[in-house]
């Protein structure tokens, strides 16, 4: 095992009633006022057994790897290609495959580990060719759709990469082949596309009813079926039923996945993401499947209050780990609105900034986890927020969540 999973010596089970205390304890349930009212969802599952769920794996290959100890096999030296054990950059754990990785990922793996490439690079010295394998599946276990990305210093040469290149293609599910290089000495996958060596240098995903056409290296939830789930829970957690009308606000929008998907339900989407390459896609994906609205590129905190954002529209932030900028929570605090739904990867972030909302006046109702990352500790979390005055204390918050459609615990 490389490290990753912490949690693969517990039943899933067993995972999903960790994950509900974890949740509880990093969002402070309980230590503010109102708290008691609270209803807490519980924690919801989006696979059956925990594994093969990724879409998306990012191996990496080195020079220096480690054994099951964590220790330097036969002096570790070669060119090696796995994980990176926690907190170690420099060395790789070697393997032929990853559980969690989608059934079709697996031989790929093995077709490249089989090909022995050298010299793998380097983190000590920023030398060698061989620097990541990228495998993102964006089909179903029937019918894979992969896209396999070789990344390599610019050492490389256009006719080895092209050997491995055909290689790959030749496995069962593989759609495309592409070839990026960088230079650069952080371990990330990312670099100058240098040349689509088969198929297409596109992703095509689906989420609800939207069709999503992206970049091959633009972010999507690594668990197809999850994101589903989490789609769902936002979707009851902003009580969005067929027919609702209105404007939904999707803030840190990405490529407007979640606002595209929930698109048939509204009469208007408005998306705000900081990177203008994403907003691209967006408004693309946005004639693709015929939605109406705006998507701004810029920061949530400098664009917001400039929007005319409708009547108490429906607000969806979906945030970095790190949460709200400061000015962007203090401007949604103040905010006129239907309901606001925080979509978390930091839970601990959320009670942080749900502090700043309530000041605001708005009131956490209800919470749900989102078990995207089976076998890990981490989750999604999904928060209801409704707006309350200032000076109601518990009995009267009480009424006001039942009137706004909360449930109680």
């Amino acid at each position: 095992m490389c490290g990753g999973c912490q949690l693969q010596e517990l039943p899933l089970s067993s995972q999903i009633h960790h994950k509900l205390d974890l949740l509880k304890r990093l969002v402070e349930i309980g230590e503010q006022p109102g708290d008691a009212y609270i209803h807490v969802h519980g924690v919801r599952p989006t696979c059956a057994d925990g594994y093969h769920y990724r879409n998306k794996l990012e191996l990496s290959f080195g020079a220096r790897r480690f054994d099951r100890d964590g220790k330097p096999e036969d002096g570790g030296q070669g060119s090696f290609l796995g994980f990176h054990p926690p907190g170690w950059y420099s060395k790789i754990v070697p393997l032929r495959g990853c559980p969690l990785g989608s059934l079709a990922m697996q031989p790929v793996i093995a077709c490249v580990v089989d090909m022995a490439l050298s010299p793998a690079w380097n983190s000590h010295t920023h030398t060698g060719t061989w620097r990541h394998l990228v495998i993102r599946d964006a089909g179903t276990v029937d019918a894979p759709a992969m896209l396999v990305t070789l990344v390599t210093s610019s050492d490389a040469t256009a006719e080895a990469v092209q050997v491995v290149a055909d290689a790959v293609a030749a496995v069962p599910g593989v759609k495309s082949v592409l070839h990026v290089v960088t230079d650069g000495v952080a371990e990330v996958a990312r670099g100058e596309l240098k040349a689509v060596l088969h198929g297409e240098a596109r992703l095509h995903f689906t989420l609800g009813s939207a069709r999503l056409d992206l970049p091959h290296d633009a972010f999507f939830q690594v668990n197809s079926a999850g994101a589903e789930v989490l789609l769902q829970t936002i979707a009851e957690a902003a009580q969005l039923e067929a027919g609702h009308g209105g404007t939904l606000v999707d803030l840190y929008c990405g490529v407007g996945a979640i606002g595209l998907a929930l698109a048939p339900r509204v009469d208007r989407v408005i998306g705000v993401e900081l990177h203008a390459d994403s907003i691209d896609r967006a408004r693309e994906n946005a004639v693709l499947n015929s939605v109406v609205g705006e998507w701004h590129a810029g920061t949530v905190e400098d664009l917001l209050p400039t929007l005319d954002l409708g009547e108490r529209p429906i607000l969806i932030v979906d945030p970095p780990r790190a949460g709200l900028h400061p000015k962007a929570a203090e401007f949604l605090a103040q905010q006129d609105a239907e309901v606001l739904v925080y979509v978390s990867c930091g839970p601990a972030s959320l009670a942080r900034d749900r502090a700043v909302l309530r000041a605001g006046g708005w009131q956490l109702t209800d919470l749900w986890g989102v078990d995207l990352f089976a076998q890990t500790h981490h989750m999604e979390a999904v928060a209801r927020f409704v707006r309350i005055p200032a000076t109601t204390e518990s009995a009267p918050f009480l009424t006001a969540v039942d009137a706004a459609g909360g449930a109680a615990g």
